[in-house]
């Protein structure tokens, strides 16, 4: 057993009840998916609620408890749940529940593609550099352009593995796995990308051997249709993009690299998250109905 191993976890059934000790101390429980985000979700949502009094979020462990808890508490309006969007809306999986709301973007993370956010982070990493060229050199569009071509065969993967696999490891399986940045470009790790193929392909004929993969790979692209940078922006996993947004901006602005939590949370403590007014209003309008 590991170091890691020993350390005691949150079983389901204390996740499920957490929000019971902290009554006192919350006006309203928010239940998201991952331990990782708990946070990064507490900063933005302090930001977007402010008259709510809000001292601890509460993380369930995936998407489907929090869809099970969501669904055993309908009508109580102190317990609001919030999920990932993935690729949901595309495969119209979206649940209708009064107090479940998707993110309208792949996950919270996407949130934080934001010029203004990226232009105050690395100024605040590099006070002595001149903002007007900060502005100008940061070139996000390109960018995003740039990180569409480069990953689109794995996101359309990705996707597969979402709409027949739900057996297999996707996004969790991480962005270094499959690609690599060697400071000018990003290049897929083919031999990975061939096992992944491998993986998905011995998945696929176990559930009908006449599933082929290329034939749900074109399927993926004619449904997805990722043509645009908002598209991107909306569509593939924020995490990846943030990952390779972070590369870049450290390579090009001689930044220090951080933990890459510690880079979403600096990156959220500058932002105002009013393209998340959406689920404000949301929430607000479900509370107060």
């Amino acid at each position: 057993m590991t170091e890691i191993d020993s350390i005691p976890r949150k079983g389901l059934a204390y996740r499920a009840s957490e929000d019971l000790f902290y009554l006192q101390w919350n006006d309203i429980s928010f239940f998201v998916e991952d331990e990782n985000q708990q946070n990064f979700y507490h900063c933005i949502l302090k930001t977007l609620f402010p008259e709510i009094k809000i001292e601890k979020i509460f993380p369930l462990g995936g998407k489907d408890p929090v869809l099970i808890h969501c669904k055993s508490n309908l009508g109580d309006k102190t317990k609001i749940y919030l999920v990932d969007k993935d690729f949901d809306d595309i495969l119209n999986k979206i649940e209708e529940i009064d107090n479940l709301f998707y993110l309208e973007r792949y996950s919270i993370e996407n949130y934080l593609i934001d010029k203004d956010s990226l232009i105050d982070y690395i100024i605040s990493e590099r006070p002595l550099l001149n903002r007007n060229t900060v502005v100008q050199d940061l070139e996000i569009d390109t960018i995003i352009s740039n990180i569409k071509l480069a990953i689109y065969d794995l996101v359309l993967l990705h996707f597969v593995v979402q709409r027949k696999c739900n057996s297999l490891k996707n996004i969790s399986m991480g962005y270094e796995r499959f690609v690599e940045y060697d400071g000018h470009n990003f290049n897929l790790k083919q031999d990975q990308i061939d096992w992944y193929k491998s993986e998905i392909e011995n998945e696929l004929q176990s559930i009908d051997r006449r599933i082929r993969l290329n034939a749900q790979i074109r399927t993926a692209a004619n449904i997805s249709n990722f043509s645009t940078n908002a598209d991107v922006i909306n569509h593939y996993p924020g995490k990846y993009i943030l990952k390779m947004i972070k590369q870049i901006i450290e390579n090009k602005f001689g930044l220090n690299s951080r933990v890459f939590n510690s880079f979403c949370y600096r990156l959220a403590d500058k932002s105002n998250f009013s393209n998340l007014d959406h689920i404000k209003e949301s929430i607000n309008d479900y509370i107060n109905e």
